[in-house]
């Protein structure tokens, strides 16, 4: 049998002992040397063929294609594309297995063109982040073995196809049977009868290995499913800031069957958001909505219980702060998939797929391969942001939410008697947001913890809370296609009122990293922006320095 070519691309000089370590690793491991053929340019011998259509054609022919990103594009003329980025597109346009590892820079910046290509790539690929050759070698070795399942080469089961030993029947809950045959058969039209035996239902349901219940089976029906899974858990966290600080306002860990743990948790999440109210003269009962989509929570957290990694030794987590949900599980996506396919109708390859069917018998999964677009199409629906998703470490959605709800739940009942007044002196205020700055004192301090109290800092304390006055009228700013100064002018303009680096990013919808690195760490050195706390506090938030004048 032919071995797969593996195509390695990075800078060369940038991966220079990083590239040969994979190649030798390739080369000298019994398993992956034995299916996998490595290429790198260096190991080509001088040939008389242009050595820059030679590495695109070896690109456009290999089977995997493992790219390292890293600190710097490498050489490109204006206008041009970087080898790197050439052999990447060519391994694409050839339906190669494509693979990202990205170098962790600490507090380095990219070269601008490299945090372009690396925006593209985690638009695209599945990722994973290393910072040393030996966790390198040690998932590039996790993404070729994948692949050798994926081909069927290495013949495994599934996790909830697996049994265990100390495992039987009589730890199968009969109730839990029952009531998911009441409501598989509600939804889905399931064909046995409520009143069927625990084992012919298992057994329909290919949960039953040789009289014995599977890992599925336990995780949905077992008496006790934590007894065998103790980290088969959903774990809770309430935060009333924006960052994952002490005090934790609630914490909660759900238990039970998968099914239970995801009602329960989803509950909780709801439990935390805003809610508005409908006008009783406008319907019998007053209608409840919440300002993100309960369906949404809802798929997101099945997603997570259902296609995690159950060999992982992590809990599925969810975190509700002030400006996002985020929910996370030990997991990455099947190597039949890459990040872009996740924002369309895909087909469905679940880790787990046997427990994804009873989801689906039960209405908890709608239809295989369309959970996320459907997401999107519901925050989209509701004026939201879409779900961002973040593959470097473990499977983690964020999930935005509607700050002018959050801010206005507490305000319905007044608003009637207030709009007026309100509109009449916030319009003052937005009129000015640009000029206000230039009008401010000369003679206030460098720290902005110790601005005074002059006629400018009370219209600052009036703007301080309606954030989310300034928010919009810099939102109405941002485009598609911004300078790096107009950036900075609208961070300025922002940051009239505290925000941290969290709330700038989901302002300009760009990640924390590039905000932080990018703008933040060099206007505050600049003197433009002034730390409200010490350096390196938790929960910092910046505000513009009331001597800085605006370009």
């Amino acid at each position: 049998m032919s071995k797969y070519k593996v195509f390695i691309s990075s800078v060369q000089s940038e991966f220079v002992s990083e590239r040969q370590r994979v190649y030798d690793f390739i080369r000298q491991d019994d398993l992956m040397g034995q299916y996998f053929e490595p290429f790198i340019f260096e190991q080509i011998a001088a040939q008389n063929t242009n050595p820059r259509q030679l590495y695109l054609d070896e690109a456009s022919s290999c089977q995997v294609y493992l790219l390292l990103v890293g600190q710097w594009y490498g050489n490109a003329l204006p206008g041009e594309l970087s080898p790197t980025e050439k052999e990447y597109l060519a391994a694409g346009e050839g339906n190669a297995y494509r693979v990202a590892f990205i170098k962790d820079l600490d507090d380095l910046q990219r070269d601008e063109r490299e945090e372009q290509f690396f925006r593209k790539v985690q638009n695209e690929l599945s990722y994973r982040v290393f910072s040393n050759p030996s966790v390198l070698i040690s998932l590039v070795k996790q993404s070729l073995y994948a692949f050798l399942k994926y081909k069927g080469i290495i013949q495994t089961l599934t996790f909830d196809e697996q049994t265990r030993e100390d495992a039987s029947m009589s730890d199968i809950d009969a109730k839990k049977i029952k009531d998911f045959l009441h409501q598989a058969r509600k939804k889905r039209a399931f064909p046995l009868d409520e009143d069927s035996e625990p084992e012919k239902v298992l057994k329909h349901l290919r949960l039953l290995r040789q009289g014995k219940p599977s890992n599925g089976a336990l995780l949905m029906f077992a008496n006790d499913p934590q007894y065998f899974f103790p980290t088969a858990v959903v774990k809770c966290a309430w935060f009333l800031g924006t960052e994952t600080v002490k005090p934790i306002e609630d914490y909660k860990t759900f238990e039970g069957s998968v099914a239970d743990q995801i009602s329960q948790a989803t509950s909780w999440v709801m439990s935390k958001l805003s809610v508005r109210f409908g006008q009783r003269n406008e319907e019998a009962q007053n209608e409840v909505e919440f300002e993100i989509p309960r369906s949404v929570i809802f798929e997101t957290i099945v997603n997570a219980v259902t296609h995690r990694d159950y060999n992982s030794k992590g809990s599925v987590q969810v975190s509700v702060f002030r400006n996002r949900i985020v929910v996370r599980n030990p997991g990455t996506l099947p190597v039949e998939l890459t990040k872009a396919d996740l924002m369309k109708e895909h087909g469905s390859y679940p880790h787990n797929p046997y427990l994804a069917e009873v989801m689906y018998q039960m209405g908890y999964i709608e239809k295989y391969g369309t959970g996320i677009t459907e997401n999107i199409r519901k925050m989209q629906e509701a004026h939201l942001l879409a779900p961002e998703i973040d593959l470097s470490a473990e499977f983690v959605t964020t999930i935005w939410r509607d700050n002018d709800a959050t801010n206005d739940a507490t305000n319905d009942a007044t608003n009637d008697a207030t709009n007026d007044a309100t509109n009449d002196a916030t319009n003052d205020a937005t009129k000015n947001v640009g000029n206000f700055l230039i009008n401010r004192q000369n003679d206030v301090p460098n720290d902005a913890t110790n601005i005074g109290t002059s006629n400018t800092n009370i219209a600052t304390d009036y703007l301080a809370a309606n954030k989310r006055i300034v928010d919009r009228v810099v939102k109405k700013k941002i485009k598609p296609r911004m300078t790096e100064e107009q950036i900075q002018n609208c961070i300025v303009e922002a940051c009239i009122v505290e925000h941290s680096i969290e709330e700038l990013a989901h302002l300009f919808n760009k990640s924390v990293t590039h905000i932080r690195n990018r703008f933040i760490t060099d206007m505050v050195a600049d003197g433009i922006l002034l730390r409200t706390k010490p350096s390196h506090s938790l929960g910092q938030t910046y505000m513009t320095n009331p001597k800085h004048k605006k370009a």
